[in-house]
């Protein structure tokens, strides 16, 4: 998983000072006296991908750390122990975990539908209590008095700890001296005991219009307020009042002890949760990750390198570099998200969005939604944006230059006018640096920017004019195809100049029978083989138009799009059937790579007719079936999947081959005893008979590479591990222009 570092939402202090943070996406964990961090997410260690709440119990040394989805793992050492328990019942309503208290030997967790009670011994659920019958959340939990409290965004509920019919709200009293905000849109959010009080926080909907409230007798008086509120904790015998602000610190005779009202830089907080450990506080922030502070003139961020948002919605892969746009779409409106995009290059991240980029600063930019690498130079890359500043390009880490209405040939949805929102659905740099463009909703919706910096636009027919576009590709021979809403595709070639429209050509392809033969006039997903077939994906399925070269000629009936057809026995199956299809990325073995809507990733054969691998979150660390973008590495083979979720990577045994052999590495190298993973062989020529052989010469294994990548799973030919040694790995191919040669050689150590 590659995660955000800034998105902290708890905090706890565990043993043998150490840290606990939960983030959006995983668990930071730091250990103060060496300062190393260890970082755990779903794809190697958790059970689950979206934390919401922390624990530590003291007695058995044990992280508890509770999910958006009622999921529930227990980390001890290196152990992790998962309860799917709530996650797996019945109980209808909202799941998630949005507490957890430690007391004695139970764990007691606020969750959306009561509180879950675990016996930390025997790491089971114990009991689940009822504090009322109405459908509300608990949102927090303190204990005061041989009294457990609950409350709820309306109100709070006591009963006794020592009762063991708590599961029976008839057993609990709503306390009727807090005051009632029924109706004024404001919910109290948090609770805690401290010096024999009760402390509660209310939320009010206007701007520092919460109230920190102290009970004393039957009376509820204001303690702080004119603040924003977001949650409170006891820690090394102060109470922690986290505002949108800073963190508020209180001593034992409740008076201000101090304020952390800015971080390094004067970056102000907006800290979810606080903990004193030492001379220090330990800030998990809403955008600064976890905070390490000694008061508001001496801190430190503890964070990793990262994304700056875990939002992705579409990714590019080129020359070393990745990139990420980070908006989205509601329907078909704009999502109004302004993260922005990124780029990840030799492990560093760089993310531009209207916060960080003055250019950007007072522009009605958002929803980043396509992205593009310059083959060319990668340090340019270009975003497309659902919004009023259409495209925007970076360069060197910055946005340097944008397009809207006055400067370029863009268009706003549904007319040319000089204001409005434009919809770049893709963006796609050639092989000489011409940037092209699909604008939804334009009389021309194909345009161009060239090298030099001319616009141009394209007329391909009424029956593309003003429709809504999706994704937008380049050929081997510079046929430009891009997706048509309620049309189907179009492919069109601008001849020897793109300024002279006078050999411009264009095919339109749709669901007729004799122009296309299209599933479905929706078309999600286009992508280039290396042979150079057209490979589609729909909400219906999956095609291929494999006679491409000929198809501005092609007669009526001769340019359709072809289904991929498996027999079985007597039977004759569509590969992936109706599947809907959003993405298909081609790897450096010509394999298909697909992402779907609802069933995951699919890994075809290059013809496209042997599923290879099919990965799900049920399966594998996927974060989520819906599969909304995928790029590929093809110097490494890594694939980077796009979901809801965020982003996750998988490498792969494919990568583009190198008839030069300039980069060839062997991996692991040298094999020790306790590694029983494959060899990987890489920057080898495409497709490689690969022979590996001992120091005298003797053939020990024998392997076809997948385009320029090969693995070796240590083995003999006849099944066995090799014995401690040296050996030699050599390839050859069935080209007169690409000789073969010894490429390394790997030492075995058993």
């Amino acid at each position: 998983m590659h995660i955000s570092p800034y998105e902290a939402l708890d905090v706890v202090e565990g043993d043998n000072s150490t840290v606990y943070a939960a983030l959006s996406r995983g668990l930071l964990e730091y250990d103060i006296e060496s300062g190393e961090q260890s970082i755990r997410t779903a794809a190697d260690y958790l059970s689950d991908i979206s934390p919401t709440a922390l624990g530590y119990d003291a007695n058995s040394k044990t992280v508890l750390i509770g999910y958006n989805n009622g999921n529930l793992d227990f980390l001890q050492g290196e152990k992790i122990i998962n309860l799917p328990a709530i996650l797996q019942s019945s109980i209808n309503g909202v799941k998630r975990i949005n507490q957890i208290v430690c007391k004695g030997n139970s764990a007691y967790l606020a969750t959306g539908f009561g509180i879950v009670v675990i016996n930390l011994s025997k790491l089971e659920v114990r009991d689940t209590y009822n504090p009322t019958t109405l459908d509300e959340s608990i949102v927090d939990i303190t204990f005061l008095n041989d009294s457990i409290y609950a409350l709820t965004e309306g109100g709070l509920y006591v009963g006794a700890e020592n009762n063991n019919f708590l599961a029976d709200p008839g057993q609990w009293s709503k306390i009727n001296t807090v005051i009632d905000y029924t109706g004024s849109g404001g919910v109290y959010n948090a609770i805690e005991s401290y010096q024999n009080s009760l402390f509660l926080s209310y939320k009010d909907p206007l701007y520092n219009g919460d109230t920190l409230f102290r009970n004393i007798g039957s009376q509820w008086n204001a303690f702080l307020d004119g603040v924003e509120l977001n949650s409170l904790n006891v820690s090394s015998n102060l109470l922690l009042v986290s505002t949108e602000t800073g963190v508020v610190v209180f001593t034992s005779d409740l008076s201000q002890q101090q304020n952390v009202f800015q971080y390094e830089n004067t970056v102000f907080p907006s800290p979810n949760n606080a903990v004193r450990v030492g001379e220090y506080f330990y800030i998990a922030d809403d955008a600064s990750g976890l905070v390490r502070a000694r008061n508001a003139f001496e801190s430190s961020q503890i964070i990793f390198e990262g994304p700056r948002y875990n939002l992705a919605y579409r990714a590019d892969w080129n020359d070393g570099k990745l990139a990420i746009s980070s908006g989205g779409v509601n329907g078909t409106s704009p999502a109004f998200k302004q993260e922005g995009g990124y780029t990840r290059q030799d492990e560093s991240w760089v993310s531009v969005n209207p916060y960080n980029q003055a250019i950007l600063q007072g522009k009605n930019i958002w929803d980043f939604i396509s992205v593009s690498i310059n083959p060319s130079n990668s340090e340019e890359v270009a975003f497309g944006t659902y919004s009023e500043l259409p495209l925007v390009i970076m360069k060197g880490g910055s946005i340097t230059d944008t397009f809207g209405y006055s400067n370029s040939l863009l268009t706003s949805l549904g007319g040319s006018g000089s204001s409005g929102v434009g919809k770049i659905t893709d963006v796609t740099f050639d092989d000489n640096s011409n940037l092209w463009v699909a604008n939804a909703e334009s009389e021309r919706p194909l345009k161009v920017r060239d090298e030099n910096g001319g616009w141009y636009d394209f007329d391909m027919g009424n029956q593309v004019k003003n429709k809504g576009t999706r994704r937008l590709v380049v050929d081997n021979n510079d046929v430009k195809w891009m997706a048509v809403d309620n049309l189907g595709l179009v492919a069109f070639d601008h001849g020897e100049s793109i300024g002279d429209a006078s050999d411009d050509r264009y095919q339109i392809f749709t669901t007729s029978a004799n122009s296309g033969d299209l599933p479905t006039s929706t078309v999600e997903a286009i992508a280039v083989d290396f042979d150079n077939n057209i490979w589609i994906g729909t909400p219906e399925g999956m095609r291929v138009l494999y006679n491409t070269s000929n198809v501005f000629d092609a007669s009526s009936g001769e340019y359709n799009f072809q289904k991929l057809l498996i027999e079985f026995g007597e039977n004759v199956e569509i590969v992936l059937g109706t599947t809907q299809i959003t993405d298909i990325e081609i790897d450096g073995a010509n394999r298909k790579w697909i992402g779907t809507a609802n069933s995951g990733v699919f890994l075809l054969e290059p013809d496209g007719l042997e599923v290879v691998q099919n990965f799900t979150a049920e399966n594998s660390p996927l974060l989520n079936n819906n599969i909304l973008d995928i790029t590929i590495d093809h110097n490494n083979g890594e694939v980077y999947f796009v979901t809801n979720d965020g982003l996750i990577s998988y490498r792969s045994d494919a990568s583009q081959g190198d008839n030069n052999y300039t980069n060839v590495k062997v991996f692991p190298n040298p094999v020790r005893p306790d590694y029983f993973g494959p060899v990987t062989i890489q920057g080898i020529a495409y497709n490689s008979d690969v022979k590996i052989t001992d120091i005298a010469g003797n053939l020990v294994y024998q392997t076809i590479s997948n385009g320029g990548t090969a693995t070796w799973n240590g083995q003999t030919l006849q099944g066995e591990r090799v014995q401690t040694g040296v050996y030699l790995i050599w390839t050859s191919i069935d080209d007169q222009d690409v000789k073969g040669r010894k490429v390394g050689k790997v030492v075995f150590i058993n």
